[in-house]
């Protein structure tokens, strides 16, 4: 590990907390970190709290409720009632009033709350704002983030965790891949400045010149409800269309229609709706469902299309009725016949949308970096705390 990177042991004392509430569109997750200044020019330095060198450390802080706050687009005054176990969460892990009056708290909504209208939007964060303002946190604050900045955050985070940020551009950095239940992102650093979508991300001293691309309804669950599909199913799973049929490729031809659009001569090379890509450039970390589906399905953390492929052909081609048969509790796991449709969106949305390789083997799954969950929170918080905007 290189020595900045930011696990480096340090004085305890110069340590701070700082919180971030990842308003999802199916729940609300608080992370608290542990930061401190870095030395001149770097970035500051954060960890999952508590420190791996306390005494007596446990998992990290973390902690979710359901549902997100764009569930509350018709009674916005709940949605700051549905955020009180996170709080109190936090308040029972941050003690001290010292450090409490210290402490910052980020919520930050993502896809959930882009789909709603402006101004039921604006109605759930004062409802929030208004809660958050009752707190006994130094500052509050809350917003909903662009497409681009969730793509940006992740980029930040997983390339933070690798060590590859600090040295002024000498080391290659990795792409992220983001799969939310609303939106997926793609992020790299291209070998030339991108035509379109193109964003410069300053970094302590360092400035990077980033291709990332939001894709609002994308997201595994949108995505699903839009395709509605029999072929996405289990053999005999009821669908509002009929029995699934448990056809992995015909899905796959389904979802792939979804995303056709002509690409124009401005816009090649192209991806997902004919928009812009620049050529893909270095190795990929797959954030969030990428890593769920890929565990899933025994992959371990490398994802190669094509053996997700031979593995959703197996799983999709499955009985229902007599796997319920079999294992009666399978029947109350909402969540598990969705992994046919899933597998099927993410070989889709890597080969036929990206542009991957069924056989690459530039991408990884993983859950953890250098121990550390990996998601866009720890590159939001990052921007905060050096003060210096994501984007320009």
């Amino acid at each position: 590990m290189p020595a900045d990177s930011p696990t480096s042991a340090f004085d305890s004392s110069t340590w701070r907390y700082a919180i971030v509430v990842d308003a999802s569109s199916s729940a609300s997750s608080l992370q608290i970190f542990e930061w401190r200044p870095g030395r001149e020019g770097r970035l500051p330095e954060v960890v999952p709290a508590p420190r791996a060198d306390d005494p007596g450390a446990e998992a990290p802080w973390e902690t979710r409720v359901k549902p997100g706050l764009g569930s509350f687009s018709e009674r916005p005054g709940e949605a700051a009632e549905s955020l009180v176990p996170l709080i109190e969460y936090a308040l029972a892990k941050v003690t001290d009033p010292q450090r409490l009056a210290e402490t910052s708290l980020y919520l930050r909504a993502t896809a959930g709350l882009r789909l709603l209208e402006p101004e039921e939007q604006a109605a759930i964060l004062a409802s929030v704002d208004s809660y958050l303002e009752t707190t006994p946190f130094g500052s509050t604050s809350a917003r909903v983030i662009s497409g681009a900045e969730e793509g940006l955050f992740g980029w930040i985070t997983v390339n933070y965790l690798l060590g590859h940020l600090h040295h002024g551009g000498r080391f290659p950095t990795v792409g992220a891949l983001d799969l939310g239940g609303a939106s997926t992102q793609i992020t790299f650093q291209p070998l030339d400045y991108p035509r379109q979508h193109g964003h410069e991300v300053a970094l302590g001293d360092d400035v990077y010149h980033l291709y990332t691309l939001s894709y609002l309804g994308l997201g595994q669950d949108q995505a699903r409800e839009a395709v509605s599909s029999p072929a996405c199913f289990l053999v005999g799973y009821p669908t509002p269309q009929g029995p699934g049929t448990g056809d992995f490729d015909g899905c796959r031809e389904a979802i792939r229609d979804s995303l056709a659009a002509p690409c124009s001569e401005d816009e090649s090379p192209c991806s997902l709706f004919g928009a812009y890509q620049p050529a893909l450039y270095g190795d990929f970390l797959a954030l969030s469902a990428y890593a769920y589906i890929t565990r899933f399905f025994g992959l371990e953390e490398r994802l190669r299309p094509e053996d997700l492929a031979a593995a959703g052909r197996v799983f999709c081609s499955r009985d229902w009725s007599a796997w319920v048969a079999e294992e009666p509790e399978i029947a109350d796991d909402s969540y598990l016949p969705t992994y046919c449709y899933g597998a099927a969106h993410v070989v889709t949305l890597l080969t036929d949308g990206f542009g991957f390789p069924a056989d690459t083997e530039r991408i990884s799954a993983p859950f953890r970096v250098q121990g550390t969950p990996i998601g866009w929170t720890l590159g939001a918080l990052l921007t905060e705390l050096a003060g210096n905007p994501a984007t320009n």
